[in-house]
C-alpha cells in the first residue's frame, strides 16, 4: 500500500492529471523546478543547519549563517529553474531569502528558547483501513514536560488568515503523529513561520478536530484508490499550472512547448506547430468577426421588429403579409419584480422571509417566483400578498411563418 503524504494528496486535489504523472508513471518532468520552491528550500536548508549547532550549544553569528545560505545557493542551483514572474531575476529572490533569514536571526537569536528534540523528523501517522502517511516536522521542540511545539518556515509571498491554519490538513496530520509517538503529550502548537514578512500564525488541534480531519483524509485517499483503479486523471486547470513541472507534458499547455515535428490531426491532415498557433490566430479573429456582425444583425432584427409592431398597434393588424412570409403578433403578460433600488423590493423580500419560502426560491431568483405563483403552490393569502409587490408588464412577440 503506497505511503501518503499531505503534499502527495495535495498534488491530486489541485490536479488528478499531475499525480498520475508523477506518483503513478513517475514520469521525469520535462520543465526544471520554479525559483519560489528552491529559494523555499535553501532557506529552511540554512535554519536547518543553524539549528543543528544551536542544538550542540554552538550559536552561529549571522554572517555565518548568510555565508552557509550563499555556499547552498550556489551548490544546489541548477540552470533549468525556472522564473515564472517576468519581471523579477533569480538574484531578487536570493536577496528575498536573506532577508528572510537575517529577520529570523534577529527575532529568535541565540535560538534556545525550547528544547529542540528534532529537525527534518520524519514522522509516521497510522490512519484507519490500514492506510499510512508520513511528513517532515521542520523543527520539533519540547516547551516542557508534555508540551511540544511544532514549527513549520513558510516563504510564501502573503499570510494567510488564522481560520486557514486552523483548518490545515498538513498542521493536522504533524500534531497527530507528534500524539502517536508521544502519547503522554498534552499540548501541542502548531507554529507557522512567515519569514518574508517576521511573523507567526499559531494554532492548535482539539481531538473532535483531529478525528475529523483522519476521516475526511482517509475519505480523499480512497478518492484517490478508486481513480487510480479505473484510471482516470483529468486535467484540472488554475493558476497553479504555470509553476508545474509538468506543463510541457500536459495536454492543456503541451502546444506552447512543441517542437516542429507535424501533428495529426482529426481529418488526418497535418500541420506544424507554428502552423496550428497561426491557425488558432485566424479562428479567434474569424469569431471575434462573426460576434461583431452577429451584434449588428440583432440590432437590425430588433430594429425591423420593433416598427413592425408599431405598424400593428397603429393599424389594429394582428398579421402582417410580406411576398413569402407572413409575420404574426401576440401580446403577453408577465409580472416583474421590482429593482433592488426599489422599497418595494426590500418589503417583498421580508415578506417571502416570513412566509419561510426564501430559501426554496434561493434567495430572490425570479424565474423560481414566477414558476411558483403560476403553479398554484401558493395559498390565494400569500400570492395576494407576494403580487402587491409586484408590476405587470407587458411585451408584444414577432413570429414569421412561411407562406
Amino acid at each position: 500500500m503506497p505511503l501518503y503524504s499531505h503534499s502527495r494528496l495535495g498534488t491530486y486535489e489541485n490536479c488528478p492529471f499531475q499525480y498520475k504523472l508523477r506518483y503513478v508513471d513517475r514520469v521525469k518532468p520535462l520543465l526544471g523546478n520554479t525559483i519560489e520552491s528552491f529559494m523555499g528550500s535553501m532557506v529552511h536548508d540554512a535554519l536547518e543547519w543553524l539549528y543543528k549547532l544551536a542544538r550542540d550549544s554552538n550559536v552561529a553569528s549571522k554572517a555565518s549563517l548568510l555565508e552557509k545560505y550563499d555556499q547552498l545557493w550556489s551548490e544546489k542551483w541548477k540552470d533549468d529553474i525556472r522564473v515564472v514572474k517576468k519581471d523579477l531575476t533569480a538574484e531578487n529572490y536570493k536577496q528575498t531569502g536573506k532577508g528572510c533569514l537575517e529577520m529570523y536571526y534577529d527575532r529568535h537569536h541565540p535560538f534556545n528558547q525550547d528544547v529542540n528534540i528534532g529537525l527534518e523528523e520524519r514522522m509516521i501517522i497510522e490512519l484507519p483501513e490500514g492506510k499510512k502517511m508520513q511528513g517532515y516536522i521542520d523543527r520539533l521542540d519540547k516547551i516542557r514536560d508534555n508540551h511540544f511545539a511544532v514549527h513549520d518556515y513558510k516563504t510564501s509571498s502573503r499570510v494567510p488568515p488564522q481560520s486557514k491554519a486552523d483548518q490545515d490538513r498538513q498542521l493536522g496530520l504533524y500534531a497527530l503523529a507528534v500524539h502517536q509517538r508521544y502519547p503522554e503529550v498534552e499540548k501541542i502548537d502548531l507554529v507557522w513561520h512567515y519569514v518574508r514578512f517576521d511573523e507567526e500564525v499559531r494554532s492548535s488541534r482539539t481531538q473532535k478536530q483531529l478525528d475529523n480531519m483522519v476521516s475526511s483524509t482517509v475519505s480523499l485517499i480512497n478518492e484517490v484508490e478508486a481513480a487510480t483503479d479505473r484510471k482516470e486523471f483529468p486535467t484540472k486547470t488554475s493558476m497553479l499550472c504555470n509553476w508545474c513541472e509538468f506543463k510541457a507534458q500536459c495536454p492543456e499547455f503541451s502546444h506552447q512547448f512543441a517542437s516542429e515535428q507535424k501533428v495529426p490531426t482529426l481529418d488526418t491532415a497535418s500541420m506544424t506547430a507554428a502552423q496550428a498557433a497561426e491557425t488558432v490566430d485566424k479562428l479567434a479573429d474569424l469569431k471575434a468577426k462573426k460576434k461583431e456582425m452577429n451584434a449588428d444583425m440583432d440590432a437590425m432584427v430588433a430594429t425591423l421588429e420593433s416598427k413592425l409592431i408599431t405598424y400593428s398597434k397603429e393599424s389594429g393588424h394582428k398579421a402582417v403579409f410580406g411576398k413569402d412570409y407572413k409575420a404574426s403578433f401576440r401580446k403577453s403578460e408577465g409580472m416583474k419584480i421590482p429593482d433592488k433600488k426599489d422599497l418595494r423590493r426590500y418589503e417583498l423580500e421580508s415578506s417571502l422571509k416570513d412566509m419561510d419560502i426564501w430559501e426554496d426560491l434561493q434567495e430572490m431568483s425570479a424565474y423560481l417566483l414566477k414558476s411558483k405563483l403560476k403553479s398554484g403552490e401558493f395559498t390565494s393569502e400569500q400570492k395576494a400578498s407576494i403580487l402587491k409587490y409586484m408590476d405587470t408588464e407587458s411585451s408584444v412577440s414577432v413570429s414569421m411563418k412561411k407562406l
